[in-house]
């Protein structure tokens, strides 16, 4: 994935967990590290990015067996 399909890809609440996972003292720093293209914020964001879908398909299924 390049720089730019990333940073297309962001969505609300994005920096803020990469601001927990860098353990940055805040969202800015966070950030200021992913458009430096600082290697490990890149990573996380490539991690939260495709992380999300599986998430909420996961949490969507486990709800619709207790309803």
């Amino acid at each position: 994935m390049t720089f730019e399909q990333i940073k297309k890809n962001i969505q609300y609440g994005d920096y803020n967990l990469l601001q927990k996972i860098l353990g940055a003292p805040t969202i800015a720093a966070a950030r200021m590290r992913f458009l430096r293209e600082d290697q490990d914020a890149l990573d996380a964001m490539i991690a939260i990015q495709e992380n999300r879908q599986d998430f909420i398909d996961k949490y969507k299924s486990e709800n619709k067996t207790e309803a």
